[in-house]
């Protein structure tokens, strides 16, 4: 099984006799979305409004090609992109930067509005265009809350219910969206409420996977002649929640992100968008919430951002025109204290990154077959941090000379540091006939140091979600990460099939990588030379009118171009089957998803190996009417003990049935869930 997990998954789809949902609860519908400036997005996923059995909005991934997620927590899912995750990939929601509050990522970005209050997530499959936002250097990715758009002159109102429970964690989810709705005004309120314990496996519990989660969303929306006005305003209240890949947990993270769309239509010609965002989190991670300690500490973080997007569009003889200035200003703080020592803190960080941006891009067709879009971002990357101490600095032993060294080393160097990025996009698309068509793609992209990678001063496991159990330790001398990007695709399309597979290559110099330091358990953030190189697949077939089978398919390969070494937390290969049946009210499937053994690890960061695996999931959903509908399933349904090579290695000394050695974070990776059953109710008024 575990050498030959692929050939498993086939021959067990094909055979399968057990059928479940296909559009409902984990499988997503394929549309394809026009943006305002007409601009097709390659890929798009449609998230179902009764998508209970996913806890975090990041797990929707696994079913893009290309994509997946590395995995910390029950609501700790950092999105990856053919085999680029955390900052090197572009995740906007509602069209802005969210930014994580927690300088782990425990509150990754997509953790930030739960799967209930999404409509969909749109990834932009290959080469992310200059104009798809700032630093796109591991793609982009767009998570669309759920909003409200009326048709009716009059005003009209709605209501939309969803309740869901989860066996493998007791875990259960409500939420509501409430609207009042015209062709002009739009109103609308979202409320989310969902909490779960520790997950079960074949083997016992993961403890310390609890969480608990509140979530609100409020807006408005004015549909003009000429104008278009949106206000929205999203709070996510986490509670007490686990994180047992990392050394601390969530205390709690509260906050939101309020923003102001404005667009004008200025002339037939010619169309005018703005965005204004701003976005306040509080957070607190703790490491004795959920684990024995012998000192207790808090890191108590901050996170406080302003963002600004104009973008004007044309249309003009030789295409479409885009010209834009975007923005952004963060300042994160982070500071470690003990609630039994008043006199013990560390400032860990109290920075400033500041990012503005300008680009112009084109997208035109050349003729019947031929059509491109090609555009420059030019970024200019502002980055300071204020001066640090530590109350262990004051001590006069071997650790206080270490802070004070550090310290003073770090409050005398320049910290003030101006980056100059210019990225370029090219995306040639040829028709061959009404079926076939080529992609074909170039690009140079960078991406600035993260503010953990340049000034982490002290040796911390603050490394936005690392989770490979070092201490890092930050670099003011790091250099812009610059890749050069390839890739060809092609689509076959006709009435019955749809096959579209991408190749794809990337050549990164001044890659940002932890490299080891004469301290034992230390890293420190350098510059590499690295590449990463794969393909990735999507298929379907319409075998009758009620039958069909989808699958998606990745592999991505990352390595050192300056030793030999592999680069860390690379998804191995993977494929997922559906076979897919719908008849009269009621829609089945059954899906099955496997993962290859992953044994080219990096050495650098000691990385276990993962052996393969296969799961199967069934599902099906009877549709009552327009107003009501149920979902049930069962996902792992032979209650398979595996191990995802994503997830994180387990930190928690109280986590006895994962298993724990206190002199070795990389001992035991935490397993995937075991046999879940769940239901969902799904009520329109």
């Amino acid at each position: 099984m575990n050498k030959k997990p692929l050939l498993y998954a086939l021959s067990i789809t094909l055979c399968s006799t057990s059928l479940a949902l296909a559009d409902d609860v984990e499988v997503l519908d394929k549309i394809e979305v026009t943006t305002e400036s007409k601009k097709k997005d390659v890929s798009v996923q449609l998230l179902p409004e009764n998508a209970q059995s996913i806890i975090d909005t990041s797990e929707v991934l696994k079913k893009m090609a290309g994509a997946n997620v590395n995995r910390n927590g029950p609501l700790t899912g950092i999105a990856q992109y053919r085999g680029l995750s955390g900052s090197r990939v572009n995740v906007q929601i509602d069209g802005a930067n969210m930014q994580e509050s927690c300088s782990n990522s425990m509150d990754a970005v997509m953790s930030h509005v739960p799967a209930s209050m999404i409509d969909a997530v749109v990834l932009k499959r290959g080469i992310a265009p200059v104009s798809s936002g700032i630093e796109t250097i591991g793609g982009s990715i767009f998570v669309i809350p759920k909003t409200v758009n009326g048709t009716s002159e009059k005003m009209e109102y709605s209501a939309d219910f969803n309740l869901g429970y989860t066996s493998v964690n007791a875990g259960a989810k409500a939420s509501a969206l409430l609207s009042a709705s015209s062709a002009t005004h739009n109103y609308y309120l979202g409320v989310d409420s969902e909490s779960g314990e520790s997950y079960a496996f074949d083997g016992g519990e993961n403890f310390n996977t609890e969480y608990e989660r509140k979530f609100y969303l409020l807006g408005y929306n004015f549909n003009g002649e000429k104008h278009s006005f949106a206000f929205k305003y999203n709070y996510n209240d986490t509670g007490e929640s686990g994180t047992p890949s990392l050394p601390m947990d969530i205390v709690y993270a509260q906050g939101g992100v309020a923003s102001v769309d404005y667009g004008y239509e200025i002339s037939d010609n010619w169309n005018f968008r703005s965005k204004f965002s701003h976005q306040n989190t509080d957070h607190v991670m703790s490491n004795y919430l959920f684990r024995n300690v012998v000192q207790k500490k808090d890191s108590i973080t901050q996170v406080n951002s302003n963002a600004y997007s104009f973008v004007l569009d044309t249309t003009t003889q030789v295409g479409e025109l885009s010209f834009g200035i975007e923005g952004d200003d963060t300042n994160h703080q982070a500071d470690i204290v003990s609630p039994d020592n008043s006199m013990f803190h560390i400032d860990n960080f109290d920075t400033e990154k500041d990012r503005n941006s300008f680009f112009i891009e084109l997208l035109s067709d050349l003729n019947d077959m031929l059509s491109f879009s090609t555009g420059l971002r030019y970024t200019k990357v502002d980055m300071y941090a204020i001066e640090v101490n530590s109350s262990v600095a004051m001590m006069d032993n071997p650790m206080g000379n270490m802070h004070r060294m550090r310290r003073d080393a770090f409050n005398t160097a320049d910290r003030n540091i101006e980056d100059n990025n210019l990225d370029f996009s090219l995306n040639l698309t040829h028709k061959i006939n009404d079926t076939l068509v080529f992609d074909y793609g170039i690009g140079y992209k960078t991406r600035s140091p993260s503010y953990q990678e340049r000034y982490l001063w002290l040796p911390l496991e603050a490394t936005a979600g690392m989770a490979d159990g070092f201490n890092y330790l930050g670099n003011l001398d790091l250099e812009t990460e610059k890749a050069t990007q390839f890739e060809l695709g092609l689509t076959y399309k006709s009435d019955h099939m749809f096959f579209s597979p991408h190749v794809f290559y990337h050549r990164i110099n001044d890659y940002i990588q932890g490299t080891p330091t004469p301290m034992m358990n230390v890293l420190q953030h350098n510059n590499v030379d690295a590449e990463l190189y794969g393909a990735d697949i999507e298929f379907s077939y319409q075998i009758t009118n009620t039958l069909s089978l989808n699958n998606t398919t990745s592999y991505v390969r990352g390595q050192r171009r300056d030793i030999n070494d592999n680069l860390y937390r690379i998804a191995p290969l993977n494929t997922r089957f559906e076979l897919v049946y719908s008849h009269s009210d009621w829609n089945f499937s059954t899906e099955l998803s496997a993962y290859q053994a992953q044994e080219k690890v990096s050495l650098t960061n000691l990385e276990q190996s993962t052996p393969g695996y296969g799961l199967t999931n069934v599902a099906a959903t009877y549709t009552f009417n327009d107003r009501a509908k149920i979902a049930f399933g069962v996902n792992n349904l032979f209650d398979k003990k595996y191990t995802n090579h994503l997830n994180g290695y387990n930190r928690n000394n109280k986590n006895t049935d994962v298993g724990f050695e206190a002199n070795n974070p990389r001992a035991f990776r935490l397993p995937g869930e075991g046999i879940n059953s769940y239901v969902t109710l799904y009520l329109h008024w």
